[in-house]
């Protein structure tokens, strides 16, 4: 699952990279788990400025950003919940 050189982005001053794209229920699952551990995550939808996008009603595929810093601990972190491990 670990990507080389995942695409990566400008939030403010932190650099994001994107660890996956999946439908808005999965990754809102990943985003709780991930957040958990400390780590920030920012769901982007396709859509800039669709109403459903910001009230959280859209449940197409949205990215998953992570500060570029977390990126191989959050690998880690799904990879174990994959294999049913527990930190």
């Amino acid at each position: 699952m670990l990507e080389e050189a995942p695409p990566k982005r400008q939030l403010g001053e932190v650099t994001y990279a994107l660890l996956l794209s999946a439908p808005r229920l999965v990754a809102e699952g990943i985003r709780a788990r991930l957040e958990q551990k400390g780590i920030p995550v920012h769901l982007e939808t396709p859509f800039l400025g669709l109403p459903e996008a910001y009230l959280g009603v859209y449940t197409g595929q949205v990215g998953l950003w992570i500060p570029e810093a977390f990126y191989r601990e959050a690998v880690l972190i799904l990879e174990r919940d994959a294999q049913g491990e527990t930190p």
